[in-house]
C-alpha cells in the first residue's frame, strides 16, 4: 500500500533559518563601521591624552616660573630685611659702645691707651713716652705702678690731649683716644641693592 504524503515547499516566505544575504551584507558593512568609529575613537583618545600632557607640562612650567619668580622675591625681600636689621642692630650696638665710653674719664681713657701701648710693644723696649701737659699726671701714676716698663716721660704742647707718642730707636708709634674710638666701633655695612 502506498501512501502518498504530500510535501508542501512554500516558496512565498524564506525559512527563518536562513539569513538572507542582503542582512548579511548589511552586517559586514556595520561591522566596518563600527571597526574605523572605534579606529577613530582610540586615535581621538590618544591625541587627546597626548593634548593633556602638554597642557599639564605648560602649567607644570608655568607654575614653576611663578613660583620661582615669587621665591625670589621673598628672599630679597628676606635679604634686604636682614640687611637692615643688621645696620640697625650695628647702629644701636656702636652707640651704646660710644655713650659708654663718652662716659669714661680722662684718667681712665689714658689707662686704656697706655695697656694697649704695652700690649703693642711685646717684648717691651727702653723708649721715650711722650704725652701732653694735661695728661702728666695720669701718666706718672700709670707709670709708677707699672715700674718694669722701661719708658722715660717726655711731656711736650705739640700733642693734643689724650695722644700718645711711644718713640724707640726704631720708631715711632703713635695712640690716641678719638682713633682708638674710630677703630673699635664697627661700621655698619651699606645695604645691598639689587
Amino acid at each position: 500500500m502506498f501512501c502518498a504524503h504530500k510535501i508542501e515547499l512554500n516558496t512565498d516566505e524564506p525559512s527563518t533559518l536562513l539569513i538572507p544575504r542582503e542582512r548579511l551584507a548589511d552586517y559586514s558593512q556595520a561591522h566596518r563601521i563600527l571597526e574605523q568609529a572605534e579606529a577613530k575613537a582610540q586615535a581621538l583618545i590618544l591625541e587627546a591624552h597626548a593634548q593633556c600632557e602638554k597642557i599639564l607640562e605648560s602649567a607644570s612650567d608655568e607654575f614653576w616660573e611663578r613660583a620661582n619668580t615669587q621665591l625670589y622675591r621673598w628672599d630679597s625681600e628676606r635679604q634686604a630685611m636682614l640687611d637692615h636689621l643688621e645696620q640697625a642692630a650695628t647702629s644701636v650696638i656702636n652707640a651704646a659702645i660710644l655713650s659708654i665710653l663718652d662716659e669714661t674719664v680722662p684718667a681712665q681713657r689714658l689707662t686704656a691707651l697706655l695697656n694697649k701701648l704695652l700690649t703693642a710693644q711685646l717684648p717691651t723696649v727702653q723708649a721715650e713716652l711722650v704725652c701732653n701737659p694735661q695728661d702728666r699726671e695720669p701718666v706718672e701714676q700709670w707709670l709708677s705702678l707699672h715700674c718694669g716698663v722701661p719708658w722715660t716721660l717726655r711731656v711736650e704742647d705739640r700733642l693734643t690731649a689724650q695722644s700718645l707718642l711711644l718713640e724707640t730707636e726704631d720708631g715711632g708709634f703713635h695712640i690716641n683716644w678719638t682713633d682708638a674710638l674710630d677703630n673699635l666701633v664697627v661700621t655698619p655695612p651699606q645695604a645691598k641693592t639689587k
